[in-house]
């Protein structure tokens, strides 16, 4: 809004600006709220996206961090859990009676680490739930773009539920469920039998084998390349929106 008032150019850098693509999936049925939200959240002069895949020529490859980049993934034997909409008592119902399968469950209701039978329970914490993600037979979570891009960087099996009602997490899912991802509307008395189904799939390899610099060097030629005849100097600063 600010580079807006006085008419300086600005870009709007990351994964919601793939959404001014009408090429990014959506799910069946659109939110006209949610889409008005995409759109006009940050309005900038340029938009260079970041998704799971390139839907559109201004869309690039995730970026991801380098703990996961340089990690050496392992199998231990345990399902990594992060779905923050449901409380403890309800993922103890749907997730005890896959016993003996392990549960490592980040919840926001606890503060110290607990076992509750076949599930730990761990604080949200990013530390430890990178080293779950590392370490995990496979994941799920919620829809959103961070923790779904690892968990196909570190290539394990990935199960995602989007939280009802947060349109940008449905396309998200959408997408994923394009690429082979297995997706669920809600955990319910169906979902023994979805995660045993799940269980025995290979997980979903993809290439992301691109470098951050990568990204940040072409973010940089898109950038001047669109708004470059306002900035006849490279030292004159060049103004993003962030987010």
């Amino acid at each position: 809004m600010a580079c807006a008032a006085k008419k300086i150019p600005s870009v709007n850098f990351g994964h919601q600006a793939s959404f001014y693509s009408a090429n990014t999936p959506r799910p069946k049925e659109k939110n006209k709220i949610g889409e008005w939200i995409l759109k006009n959240y940050a309005r900038a002069s340029f938009y260079i996206g970041l998704h799971f895949q390139q839907y559109d020529d201004f869309i690039l490859p995730p970026v991801i961090k380098k703990e996961i980049n340089i990690a050496q993934p392992a199998d231990k034997g345990f399902f990594a859990v992060y779905l923050p909409s449901y409380c403890e008592n309800i993922m103890e119902k749907y997730f005890h009676p896959l016993a003996p399968v392990r549960f490592h469950i980040f919840s926001w209701q606890t503060k110290n680490i607990k076992q509750s039978g076949n599930i730990t329970f761990i604080p949200v914490d990013k530390v430890l739930f990178n080293e779950a993600l590392i370490n995990c037979s496979g994941i799920i979570t919620g829809g959103g773009f961070e923790t779904p891009v690892e968990a196909l960087k570190l290539e394990k099996k990935l199960m995602v539920i989007p939280i009802s009602g947060q349109y940008e997490q449905q396309c998200n899912a959408a997408a994923l469920e394009l690429m082979g991802i297995n997706k669920l509307d809600k955990l319910d008395d169906d979902f023994t039998s979805h995660f045993n189904e799940w269980v025995q799939a290979k997980p979903v390899k993809i290439n992301y084998d691109h470098s951050t610099e990568d990204i940040i060097a072409t973010v940089m030629k898109l950038s001047i390349a669109h708004i470059g005849s306002s900035y006849h100097n490279l030292a004159d600063p060049l103004l993003y929106s962030l987010h």
